[in-house]
């Protein structure tokens, strides 16, 4: 029976708790629990029988002493015949529009884990810099980030300074500088991946776009020795789609069987092996550099100028213990995963209109024709930045944006109090017709129209945020990556427009996304063809300036 007892105290406390439960009355409500099953399991039965029963009481009592409950004064929505959470789960874009449709304010659905209160759009701007919404702690409980494995997550959110400044100061600042190397990296990677097929030939393309995209990022992350490493690069290309996918089907199981979940799923497994050969890929480069820096110190001399985010990230955190390799990870999961979708999704575009894929050919032949890859060549692919931007409206990722959690209770213009302790989103919209004419037609060129409007040339940009168009956020708390995603997507598109032509299977047309949530995902079974072209240009030719 003290075997017994240890187990089930081991259990409680092996669930992840959010730091308010380790109190004294969360302890005694699980010690009477613990009575309770001592008296009533009878004791003739196997300990093993014992050791279920107790798992499963203890997990229904933990459930409902953490159970989060929908907030008084907000509607829930749900689908007719099915239950909130189940609505939301599968449903979750039909969740939203029906929500919208019948309230004219706020209104909440239920996530797995827990409530999220949705405001309309027109909040956006509104809210986008209030001190008293934090972004970080809107995705805790979404990630998972106490459990083994989610390391990366974890620092992105409780270490986000390090992050931020890395990618909005440090990365940001030295586009220019990395230019080069990420041509250089797309002529390799493109031509590794796509070859030289004379006919056409059917490509899953998102694994494709994967390989390429993983190898690109790689470069800037961790320089050119280690961006072709072939295991950094499945861990780059893993990590991110396990972290999702299990923190995905842990938000759908009941919160007491999360653990044990998290120790049958594959992808768990998976998540502890990437960080543990991370660590041991990388440690080693992070502890050369730290020792270059040291000894240009010692000799008193400037420490070596870096291009990558292992040397920015030092620079950074100003010799604080900072875990860097997780900070790889942070970075990897942000950056992969968004871009991928972003240049499949072009694609996709492109097979669908042939005519703008020569027009954005055409646009390319002339810009990069002329400076080849000069500071401000990727700025004046107008057209290209338009179609990518008009691409995300009518594609868009989710249809919910700018998620926040509530430090302290905030009053909306409307009255709305939203009270402290929730986590909130804001409903995208990207169909308003009094701002896109026609916004059920994809016109690539929309966005090149807007920005010609007198005063609006740069309102309208790809990385250009606003209420209206919220792909990359609104705020403060805007993607701080979205710069050099962009740069990247268009440095690929360059290559891959003139370098091949797509299209889609015959007969099979444009695939169709996996939905989930709110969210919208290019599904791994996608498949396009590819054929090599004659360029018109040799852009493998052309130096950056």
């Amino acid at each position: 029976m003290i075997t017994f007892c240890i187990y089930c105290r081991r259990y409680v406390y092996s669930l992840p708790l959010h730091p308010t439960l380790h109190t004294p009355a969360f302890s005694l409500a699980i010690t009477f629990t613990m009575e309770v099953i001592q008296r009533y399991v009878p004791q003739g039965l196997p300990v093993s029988l014992q050791v279920v029963i107790a798992t499963l009481v203890l997990g229904v009592v933990y459930s409902l002493i953490t159970a989060d409950r929908p907030f008084a004064g907000f509607p829930l929505v749900a689908l007719d015949g099915k239950s909130a959470t189940k609505s939301w789960l599968w449903n979750g874009r039909e969740v939203l529009a029906e929500g919208l449709r019948r309230y004219s304010g706020a209104f909440q659905i239920m996530t797995g884990t827990g409530p999220k209160i949705v405001l309309p759009n027109r909040f956006a701007d509104e809210i986008r810099n209030n001190p008293s919404l934090d972004f970080n702690k809107a995705f805790a409980k979404d990630f998972m980030i106490y459990y083994p494995g989610f390391d990366g997550p974890r620092l992105g959110l409780q270490n986000h300074a390090l992050i931020q400044d890395t990618v909005r100061v440090k990365l940001t600042q030295s586009l220019n500088l990395i230019t080069g190397d990420l041509v250089d990296e797309t002529t390799a990677s493109v031509q590794d991946v796509f070859g030289d097929p004379e006919e056409w030939t059917t490509r899953r393309i998102r694994n494709d776009m994967l390989e390429v995209v993983a190898r690109l990022s790689s470069r800037v992350f961790l320089g050119k020795d280690l961006c072709r490493n072939r295991r950094w690069l499945d861990i780059s290309k893993s990590y991110t789609i396990d972290v999702f996918v299990a923190s995905r089907i842990m938000r759908a199981a009941p919160v007491f069987l999360r653990p044990i979940v998290y120790l049958l799923l594959p992808h768990s497994r998976s998540l502890r092996n990437a960080v543990r050969d991370a660590r041991k890929l990388i440690k080693p480069e992070v502890q050369r550099r730290k020792a270059a820096v040291d000894a240009a110190h010692a000799a008193g001399e400037k420490p070596p100028k870096v291009a990558d985010t292992i040397g920015w990230m030092y620079e950074v955190a100003k010799d604080k213990d900072a875990d860097f390799v997780a900070g790889q990870l942070s970075m990897t999961m942000a950056a992969i995963h968004t871009t991928t979708e972003t240049i499949c999704w072009a694609l996709f575009d492109i097979c669908a209109y042939p005519d703008v894929a020569q027009q954005l050919r055409e646009e390319i032949i002339e810009v990069i024709g002329q400076h080849g890859w000069a500071k401000t060549s990727l700025y004046k692919l107008k057209l290209m930045d338009s179609f990518l931007k008009e691409g995300q409206r009518c594609g868009p990722m989710s249809k919910t944006t700018m998620n926040r959690y509530v430090e302290k209770d905030v009053e909306l213009s409307d009255g709305t109090i939203l009270p402290k302790g929730s986590r909130i989103m804001v409903a995208a919209n990207f169909s308003d017709p009094t701002i896109y004419p026609e916004p059920e037609k994809f016109d690539a060129a929309r966005f090149l129209k807007m920005r010609q409007q007198p005063g609006q040339e740069n309102n309208w940009q790809f990385v250009t945020t606003s209420a209206a168009h919220t792909s990359f956020g609104h705020g403060q708390h805007a993607c701080p990556g979205r710069f050099f995603a962009s740069n990247e997507i268009k440095i690929a598109l360059c290559h891959m427009l003139l370098k091949y032509d797509w299209r889609f299977i015959p007969d099979v047309g444009r695939p169709t996304p996996r939905a989930f949530e709110g969210n919208s995902a290019v599904d791994q079974k996608s498949q396009i063809q590819v054929r090599r072209r004659r360029a018109e240009i040799d852009i493998d030719s052309y130096m950056h300036l």
